[in-house]
């Protein structure tokens, strides 16, 4: 009986590992070509426009750098989003809710920002002036 009892706690650990994966940031990421040439207040503009579609909420927090909020349920986010003509980037400021340790942080977090990225790739690569 007390092999069962380790072996289905060992799959509980492993299991719930498996929602955990390192942060993801996004670092430099080329801007697409048709944005290059926009002025750095248009692409933040447009920044904030694709993340409003999943309710990021968005500061501005001086030149090419925009602080992004996004809130749902008992999860929470906070980031940074640095940009300019020829790249952006988006770090972890904090967050709450995600379970979180040793540089790991729960999926769903990475999704978020794997999601806001492909928003404002496809909203960058369609700008015009």
């Amino acid at each position: 009986m007390s092999r069962i009892v380790v072996l289905l706690s060992a799959l509980l650990v492993l299991a719930s590992c498996a929602n955990t994966q390192p942060v993801y940031n996004v670092d430099h990421h080329p801007m697409p070509e048709a944005a290059r040439n926009l002025p750095v207040d248009r692409i933040g503009e447009l920044i904030v426009k694709a993340g409003e579609q999943r309710q990021w909420t968005f500061q501005r927090a001086g030149t090419g750098h925009l602080v992004a909020t996004q809130i749902d349920g008992r999860y929470a986010a906070v980031i940074d989003i640095y940009f300019d003509q020829s790249s952006y980037s988006i770090t972890k400021k904090s967050t709450s809710g995600f379970p979180e340790e040793n540089g790991e942080i729960h999926r769903r977090y990475n999704n978020w920002i794997h999601y806001l990225e492909g928003d404002i790739n496809a909203q960058l690569a369609t700008a015009a002036p």
